[in-house]
């Protein structure tokens, strides 16, 4: 039979290529992609494809969805990712919705979710929630839950109906403690609460079985460590304490645990023989104790930036270790031939002596070009055109939005880095676009790259950049690892380009 609203909505759907051609009805439609079409509107006659199980709207300009999508009875998967939403469609609540993301909106007002019980995946990040006290349903499903990037001041209240939850996101809200609530988190096993305002760590969270904790970019200033048996993970980076302490009963099987930047003058100790990397990279502290040889699983070692003159000589028992940042500390020679017994190739202080990070001049440029070929071997996205990258690179110099930095061992250029002024709509200002970073190969594992981002980076607070980003190649896992452990966070932007000639 004839179905008039089919055809007029098969005829739309194929002008944006959603439809495979085999398909002939309305019933045979279990999966749409409807992303980056820019669509403002969806037709009403959607509520004929009731076999719809999965539907991706992301990257449009969405603010409302078809009333007939209830129809869609079996629809268990919606991304709403990127639209411009600014209350999440009541629509939702008559679905049985098992994942929703709706990431990237203006969303002030999810109050539909209390409808929407058996929601096993959410993500509300980067949104402009403020309250989410009452917003969830009772004995709901919740596992995975990102409220991140949003205006979050407080969740005690919300906690009770988030009792099944696995895995919850808060980073880049405005909280200032994590109070005796969240002791009813009993199935939590991943925390991030990074970049927030917290100040208070209630005793509560101690007794948790959660498995990795991030804390990073806090305003923690006191904290004793203990309890958290089954923590796998920790990080606490970037909060200036003035006392932070640890007991016996410290999460015994700890792989992971890192301090960058935290105002550390003592080198903790973790109980847990467990752990495979340990950061106290950018403090004070000024001695490695002999008792580091117990980490007989230690993998790597950031003690970057410190005040450390002599290296314990049980330091080179650690025969798992295969990674060592020591550079920016006084070391002794003494030190210097520890490292060379253990393996000088994974070591970052074998920079040679008298390497510079400056500004880039003209006659550097040429030199530049040839080292972008080295970059281009791996981004595969790029080809190597020496010709277009002398001529690209000039014209950065010349640009006035632009800073480039070379490092010289002498006259010779062994690593770039280039970052260009951008204007953020989202942040209401200057933004840094960070871009060809690449040290050659012989120079590598000596903190040439870790020297010439951290410059860059104090550039950027220079002129008052409100955040700096970067692209990485997803196959390069070297570069992806350096990025995060210097306190990148990956996104959830995907990179498009169009060749328009």
């Amino acid at each position: 039979m004839y179905n008039y609203e089919w055809d007029r909505l098969k005829t739309w759907l194929d002008q944006y290529g959603a439809l495979d051609e085999s398909i002939v009805s309305a019933q045979q439609v279990t999966r749409l992609d409807l992303s980056g079409h820019s669509l403002k509107t969806l037709p009403e006659s959607f509520g004929v494809l009731t076999k719809l199980i999965a539907l991706n709207l992301s990257n449009n300009k969405l603010t409302s969805l078809p009333e007939s999508l209830k129809n869609c009875t079996h629809l268990s998967n919606i991304d709403l990712r990127r639209n411009s939403f600014e209350v999440l469609p009541q629509l939702l609540g008559t679905l049985e919705l098992r994942s929703l993301n709706a990431s990237g909106n203006k969303l002030g007002d999810i109050s539909v979710l209390k409808r929407c019980p058996y929601i096993r995946v959410l993500d509300m990040s980067s949104n402009l929630l403020e309250n989410i006290d009452t917003v969830f349903a009772q004995n709901n499903d919740l596992q995975t839950l990102n409220l991140s990037s949003n205006y979050i001041k407080d969740v005690k209240a919300a906690f009770d109906s988030l009792v099944n939850v696995v895995r919850l996101n808060l980073s880049g809200n405005l909280l200032k403690e994590l109070s005796q609530s969240i002791s009813i988190l009993e199935s939590l096993e991943e925390l991030d609460c990074s970049d927030n305002q917290l100040q208070k760590i209630d005793e509560a969270f101690f007794t948790l079985d959660v498995e990795k904790v991030n804390l990073s970019s806090n305003a923690l200033t006191m904290l004793h460590l203990h309890g958290l048996d089954s923590l796998e993970e920790m990080i606490l980076d970037n909060n200036a304490f003035s006392s932070l302490s640890m007991d016996e009963s410290f999460a015994p099987h700890l792989r992971v645990f890192s301090c960058d930047g935290c105002n550390l003058e003592e080198f903790l100790l973790p109980i847990s023989s467990a752990l495979e990397l340990l950061c106290y990279s950018s403090n004070a502290i000024k001695i490695v104790p002999n008792a580091i040889e117990r980490y007989i699983n230690l993998k790597e070692l950031d003690i970057d930036d410190n005040e450390i003159d002599e290296l314990p000589d049980s330091l080179a028992n650690l025969s798992y270790l295969n990674t060592l940042y020591v550079n920016g500390n006084p070391l002794s020679e003494t030190s210097k031939k520890i490292i060379a017994i253990r393996n000088p190739e994974i070591c970052d202080m074998n920079m040679k002596t008298g390497i510079k990070i400056l500004r880039a001049s003209e006659e550097d440029l040429s030199q530049m070009a040839e080292l972008l070929s080295v970059l281009f071997e791996i981004e595969t996205d790029f080809s190597i055109d020496y010709k277009k990258q002398l001529a690209g690179i000039g014209q950065l110099f010349e640009y006035e939005g632009a800073d480039l930095l070379v490092a010289k061992d002498e006259n010779i250029v062994v690593g770039m880095i280039t970052m260009q002024r951008l204007i953020s709509s989202a942040e209401g200002g200057f933004v840094g676009q960070i871009e060809d970073l690449v040290v050659k190969e012989a120079y590598r594992k000596m903190g040439v790259g870790s020297r010439l981002i951290n410059k860059m980076r104090s550039i950027a607070q220079e002129y008052n950049y409100k955040r700096i980003q970067l692209a990485a190649d997803v196959n390069n896992t070297n570069a992806l690892q350096f990025y995060n452990r210097r306190g990148f966070h990956k996104t959830h932007l995907s990179i498009y380009h169009y060749i328009v000639s």
